[in-house]
């Protein structure tokens, strides 16, 4: 079967592991091992299937390191390996692939850093190396690849300085940097990034100010800032978002919830919890009809809870413990 082009035996319950024999094909295109039971190593074997374009080997149970021979593979262009529990370092050599565009590594066990030429090719869309234990900063090629769509790395140990680690972004829609080791101010070029849906840097160690430019990127609809150490105003720009969920709990923000937060009809998730802000809850609240979780215990709010929150019929709950209200409840909410 040397003259074979794709094989795909995908979704089934192979409890095997890959042979060595693999890399006997030499005009395999396309090679679909996900969704089984396969355990033991990726052999070394499969860098020798040169013509190899798209290798799927997700959601099994391979262990071990990943072959540095993978890098071998110059026509890939799509290479799936999440959820497995592979572990080690992933090979430098990944980075000699040229062609690639999807690059999976989430949820798996891998440690040190991440490949230094990762979007060499400038071709890269989608990188996810989430849920492991990668540590050093994020490349030099990774900050710079304009072809990105969709990056998640969350759930790791990365450091760095988030001030210079991203530039601008014609395509990208999706970034989750979250829990990690991160530094350092928000950029102001995520304002520039005229596609970006969903912002998340939660559970770093940021700084400074949340910058007004970001509210240029009116597309956002998910902005994670949680459990950091800004400080400062929630800057009135970001009125102009398309927010449907926004956390930005466990801060030191300070000022009132903006007036411009009265256009963001399509709320359905606020948490400004365990920060500074203060003055009186805005009534506007009480239009966002779409509202399920409203958090803003742990603030400064003060005087009366605002009768229009009574209106929100689907939200549950409603935190407002620990602030300086005053008054009484209203009837609508009990």
């Amino acid at each position: 079967m040397k003259s074979l082009v794709q094989l795909r035996i995908q979704s089934n319950n192979l409890s095997v592991s890959i042979p060595a024999s693999i890399g006997d094909r030499p005009n395999l295109t396309l090679l679909y091992l996900y969704s089984n039971k396969l355990s033991g190593s990726i052999p070394k074997e499969i860098g020798n299937l040169k013509s190899m374009v798209d290798l799927q080997l997700s959601e099994n149970q391979l262990n071990g390191s990943v072959p540095a021979s993978l890098g071998d593979l110059d026509n890939l262009v799509s290479l799936y390996l999440r959820d497995n529990q592979l572990s080690g370092t992933i090979p430098q050599e990944i980075g000699n692939l040229t062609k690639m565009t999807i690059v999976q590594f989430d949820t798996n066990r891998f440690s040190g850093y991440l490949p230094q030429n990762i979007c060499r090719g400038g071709l890269l869309q989608n990188f996810t190396a989430f849920n492991n234990d990668l540590i050093g900063p994020i490349p030099e090629s990774l900050k710079t690849c304009k072809s990105l769509i969709r990056v998640c790395l969350e759930g790791n140990q990365l450091t760095g300085n988030v001030s210079q680690d991203f530039g601008v972004y014609p395509n990208l829609d999706f970034i989750n940097l979250s829990s990690n080791k991160l530094y350092g101010e928000i950029s102001q070029n995520w304002g520039q990034c005229p596609k970006l849906t969903s912002l998340l840097i939660a559970g770093n160690n940021l700084t400074g100010s949340i910058p007004p430019e970001l509210g240029n990127a009116t597309q956002i609809q998910a902005l994670d800032l949680s459990s950091n150490h800004l400080v400062g105003v929630i800057p009135e720009d970001h009125g102009r978002l398309s927010l449907v969920n926004l956390k930005l709990g466990d801060n030191q923000l300070s000022g009132p919830i903006p007036s411009t937060f009265a256009s963001l009809t399509d709320l359905e998730y606020i948490d400004l919890s365990t920060n500074k802000i203060n003055e009186s809850i805005p009534s506007f609240i009480g239009d966002m009809s779409k509202l399920i979780y409203l958090n803003l215990s742990n603030n400064k709010f003060s005087q009366e809870i605002p009768l229009q929150l009574g209106n929100l019929f689907q939200l549950s709950p409603l935190d407002l413990s620990s602030n300086s209200l005053e008054g009484n409840i209203p009837s609508q909410m009990s």
